[in-house]
């Protein structure tokens, strides 16, 4: 990536139905790497299509405000977003405003979910997201940390073979998660994108009552502190 030209919206491949969001910053790095936060899936309105009118520029409209301090938005999951950037339970809107403009976000899904929370996308539509993922966003973006936000997503994508990387351990799963044998180990795996040394773990989705904000944070420092010692094509 020679600069932030290859990032904008018209310069995406048609292949891309939601184009992602990327903070204005996103190439200075957010603690010294670009940082990828890959979520599951979107959710429409009653009546809402996949035209590429309206799923283009979704992603970057429902996000577009988080490094401001004016935004319209919000709710429990980018709340949760906020912790995880900032490593604070009550972040100021400024600190978070900031680690934002350092980040970028898409989701695995290519289509719209359904129109409420419990519509999940279907298997297929998580494997050809995850072939656009690859052949399409990674290249362009080329993060070197790519949280994915969600178990289910990180099974459907699961590309790359397991590297070498200490297993991050969430030490805060709930008591009611480990009653019903939630995961705490995490293994860092490294995606085949082509262009040099990304490293990939996850959490359980921030909207989901088992890991805590503390796990989520801890997850994204852990991937930070890998080895990032390998140029980038």
């Amino acid at each position: 990536m020679e600069d932030s030209a290859s990032l904008k919206f018209e310069d995406w491949p048609n292949a891309v139905a939601f184009v992602p969001y990327v903070g204005s910053r996103y190439l200075e790095g957010f603690g010294g790497c670009r940082v990828l936060l890959l979520g599951e899936s979107h959710y429409r309105k009653d009546g809402w299509t996949d035209d590429p009118g309206l799923t283009r520029p979704f992603t970057r409209k429902t996000f577009g405000d988080m490094e401001t301090c004016e935004r319209v938005g919000g709710g429990r999951f980018f709340d949760e977003l906020d912790r995880l950037l900032t490593g604070n339970r009550t972040p100021a809107l400024s600190d978070a405003a900031q680690a934002w403009e350092r980040v970028a976000f898409c989701n695995l899904s290519q289509r719209f979910a359904g129109t409420a929370a419990g519509h999940r996308p279907s298997a297929s539509d998580f494997k050809d997201g995850g072939k656009i993922l690859l052949d399409a966003i990674l290249p362009i973006l080329q993060p070197e940390v790519i949280l994915v936000l969600g178990r289910t997503a990180w099974r459907m994508f699961a590309d790359g073979e397991r590297a070498e990387q200490p297993i991050f351990h969430a030490r805060h799963v709930n008591s009611e998660g480990r009653r019903r044998r939630y995961l705490e180990e995490r293994h860092v795996w490294a995606p085949d994108q082509g262009n040099g040394v990304a490293w990939m773990s996850w959490v359980y989705h921030p909207s989901w009552n088992v890991d805590r904000w503390e796990d989520r944070a801890a997850a994204l420092r852990h991937l930070l502190e890998c080895p990032h010692d390998k140029p980038m094509a």
